[in-house]
């Protein structure tokens, strides 16, 4: 039997053809059974129940992902999850707007939202029904929509930062002609279209999918066989009123794919509670921005220097009073200071923030220069991870650069800058009926989510083997170690510059097809990368004028260091710096 993984951790890529197929093989419920009881001095990990039945959570291109491979394995009972009351994710725009962020943040456990439960020991499905007249928490119908289904981060002009033809499922190319800046309208009706070519839109009354339905909790069963949801479906009743249900479904296996777009992350700068308290309407997230008019001549700061703050702020220009951008240098920044070539020459570009003076409405900046004067703030500071839906992996009180107690499950989350204890970035290693898409940065969603979601299937299916778990944790660990320790910057893979890591998917799966039957996956094409690289070039150097860089006497694109990848004296070249290639492809 070939060994079906890879012990080192920068990876031994496989050398199978990518392109050789197999044919295709349905796993048989008795092979799962055998499957789970392998021999016990087995090289490969157990599972410890047959995987039949599967929970995927979310309704975006990830959900999707993983719903086509799991058909494809021949996976009958499949049920999809989704908060919102249409597919498409983090690319389904509407004018609402979602609550304020929290200032300062809520610990990760909630930071997205606080699942309700129905009250203990109530019959399920359990009702409970609301007003707008006689409402005993004086909630509309409309505020509690709102607060159940999470508005997406997306604004009017909104395009993708990733070229269209990168940007699709495989099978369902775009036409001839389509912009590689995709308007975010574009994708959306894509998304939904391909969700009606499977059947499973919001228009389809599939028994497989369920909207207008948020996740409140994910356990395992008393008889740790499996895994039990605690699901409540939002149902409007009227304009003014509207119920909510509660049920619980079983599942062997579940799937997370709910996207790192969700819990809202302003740091915690001395004096902005006190400003927050005094003028919250001054202060928004970027989850809130949706139109530059509602800014008009006003003074805006926005805070940050990646891809949401530097489009926003360009976004701005042409209707604020004055344009500030508060850039905070960071030797562990992720952020590749060149996005501030996509801004107006106009835009003043100030340092990081020291302090705010909520008695003098002043911000003290890190250099000792103040700003006055300042109508509105938004932070584009990012995002918390969390699952609020799974709080027995949450643990606040970890250290940075810690783990969890050994005698107990290691936690999926701490601090809210990560993601932990994922092996391969898509299993979770206490667990692996526990499966996670797309939860890194630094990826082409689109692209990855289909090793991901072929990786699960066949793992799942019996189509490919894991290592023993301890194994699967030493390559975990030395995998965080070479990343440089935990906090944000062990969820960039590195894609831009370094395709090894779907080398080792599409090496490790196709190997797998060999051995066990099953399809096979091409690797990225030989254009990919290039692709990727014009785009960028392109996209980075269309402003003939960009800001000046405070004090250097210089335009961004000369200045020094990391400014110099895409400066306008640069050699241009086909592929860019593994830093801007990676940040490039981690925004939307």
């Amino acid at each position: 039997m070939l060994a079906l993984y890879y012990t080192a951790v920068g990876w031994l890529f496989a050398t199978a053809s990518a392109t050789a197929q197999v044919p295709f093989h349905t796993t048989t419920n008795g092979e799962r059974d055998n499957l789970v009881n392998a021999p016990a001095d087995s090289q490969f990990y157990q599972f410890k129940w047959p995987i039949r039945k599967v929970a995927i959570i979310g309704a975006g291109v990830s959900g999707l992902l993983a719903y086509r491979e799991l058909v494809d394995a021949g996976f009958s009972h499949i049920r999809i999850f989704e908060r919102d009351a249409v597919p498409g994710g983090n690319w389904h725009y509407t004018d609402d707007v979602p609550d304020k962020a929290p200032i300062p943040n809520e610990d990760p456990r909630i930071a997205d939202y606080e699942p309700t439960l129905p009250p203990p020991g109530a019959v399920l499905p359990f009702e409970r029904w609301y007003d707008d007249r006689n409402d005993s928490m004086g909630m509309s119908t409309a505020e509690r929509w709102r607060r159940h289904r999470a508005p997406q981060p997306l604004y009017k002009s909104l395009t993708s930062n990733v070229p269209a033809p990168l940007m699709h499922f495989s099978g369902h190319d775009w036409p001839p002609g389509v912009p590689w800046h995709l308007p975010y309208r574009l994708l959306q009706g894509y998304l939904r279209g391909v969700f009606s070519y499977h059947g499973i839109n919001s228009n389809d009354d599939s028994p497989v999918t369920s909207y207008s339905t948020r996740v409140e909790l994910v356990e395992k069963r008393h008889d740790e066989r499996g895994w039990t949801l605690t699901l409540k479906k939002f149902v409007r009743l009227g304009a003014a009123s509207c119920k909510e249900v509660w049920w619980t479904e079983d599942f062997d296996a579940v799937i997370v794919a709910t996207g790192t777009f969700n819990a809202p992350n302003i740091p915690n700068i001395p004096g902005l509670a006190e400003w927050a308290r005094r003028s919250p309407e001054s202060i928004l997230h970027s989850r809130e921005y949706r139109d530059p008019k509602v800014f008009a001549n006003q003074s805006v700061l926005v805070v940050g220097a990646g891809t949401s703050a530097t489009a926003i702020s360009a976004d701005l220009q042409s209707s604020v009073k004055t344009n500030y951008i508060s850039v905070r240098p960071s030797k562990n920044s992720t952020t590749p200071p060149v996005f501030l070539n996509l801004l107006h020459h106009d835009v003043n570009i100030v340092g990081g923030i020291a302090r705010f003076h909520p008695d003098n409405a002043s911000i003290e900046l890190a250099d000792g220069t103040f700003l006055t004067e300042i109508d509105r703030i938004i932070f584009a500071t990012g995002y918390q991870f969390t699952f609020p839906f799974l709080p027995q992996y949450h643990n606040s009180s970890i250290g940075l650069d810690e783990e969890g107690p050994m005698d107990k499950p290691q936690p999926l989350v701490t601090d809210g800058s990560h993601y932990r204890s994922l092996y391969l970035e898509f299993l979770y290693i206490e667990e692996p009926t526990l499966a996670f898409m797309n939860m890194n940065l630094g990826t082409v969603t689109w692209t990855l989510g289909e090793y991901f979601a072929l990786a699960i299937a066949k793992v799942w299916s019996g189509k490919a083997m894991l290592p023993s778990q301890a194994e699967m944790w030493r390559v975990y660990r030395e995998g965080v170690k070479a990343r440089g320790g935990y906090g944000k910057g062990i969820l960039f893979l590195g894609m831009g510059g370094n395709t090894g890591y779907v080398n080792y998917f599409t090496g490790w799966l196709n190997m797998a097809a060999y051995e066990y039957g099953g399809k096979t996956i091409d690797g990225l094409t030989k254009d990919w990368k290039e692709i990727l690289g014009q785009f960028a070039l392109a996209w980075l150097h269309t402003n003939p004028n960009p800001p000046h860089i405070p004090g250097s006497g210089k335009n961004h694109s000369d200045s020094e260091g990391k400014l110099q990848l895409l400066g306008a004296g640069a050699e241009r070249k086909s592929s860019l710096g593994e830093d801007v290639l990676q940040y490039l492809i981690s925004g939307y």
